[in-house]
Formats: structure tokens, sequence, C-alpha cells
């Protein structure tokens, strides 16, 4: 008769494997997926303060272009979108790379709660470009 050999966790592995509920590993996993397809946003929402959120497909961006003095703009198709504020050298690296959810503007007297090196928005500006 032949022996059947299954290997058996050691006691270590099974201590430092983590146990959780079936329902619990579903969640974890599920949430680690959603948080790999995040990464790359399909449209950008810009948030007015006036409580309007014009959104953008990230597929039409065409041009991203950084002016100093802390100018953001954004070519989509016929839109062309201004952003300015203060630190937004970062808030124009995610734009480029399609990685920003949405951009905000902020309310006024609100600049003057943040930190000197956060990124702020004072204003939005969406034109639509006529055709020549």
């Amino acid at each position: 008769m032949a022996e059947s050999t299954v290997r058996r966790p050691s006691i270590v592995e099974q201590l430092l494997r983590p146990q959780h509920e079936p329902e619990v590993t579903d969640a974890i996993e599920a949430s680690q997926d959603a948080r790999s397809r995040s990464r790359d946003a399909v449209m950008l929402d810009l948030r007015l303060s006036d409580g309007t959120i014009e959104s953008f497909a990230y597929m039409y961006l065409a041009r991203v272009r950084f002016v100093p003095g802390d100018v953001i703009e954004l070519r989509f198709g016929k839109e062309d979108v201004r952003i300015t504020g203060r630190n937004l050298t970062r808030l124009r690296e995610t734009l480029a790379e399609h990685r920003t959810r949405f951009v905000q503007e902020g309310a006024e007297g609100e600049d003057g709660l943040k930190a000197p090196d956060a990124v702020h928005v004072d204003q939005i500006e969406i034109v639509e470009r006529e055709e020549a």
C-alpha cells in the first residue's frame, strides 16, 4: 500500500497566515482590485466653487501646459481649461499621468487656512474654442 504524503503547513506558517472569514477575504480582494483600477482615471471632474461639476474624458486631453506663476492649461478637444492657484507643480504631474480624479476650486478665505506648501486652486476657467 502506497503512503500519500500531504505537506501540512508548519505551526509558524499557520500563525503568520492571516485568518479571515470568507466574506472579509472577498472584500479585501475586491478592494485591492478597485485600488489598482482606480490609478488610471477615466474622467477628470472640475468642481467649481458654485457647486457645478464639469467632467472631461482624459482620452481627449491633448495638452497639459504649466506656466510659471502657478497656472495649468489643459486642452480637451474644443475646450480649454485654465487652472490658477499656488503650488500646482504636483497637480500638473498627476494630470499629465491621468491620475487626478478631480480639481476643486477653493473658497475665499480657505487659502489662508492651508499650509504654505499645500496645493490651492483659486480659479478654474473653461472656455470653448471656436473652430478656425
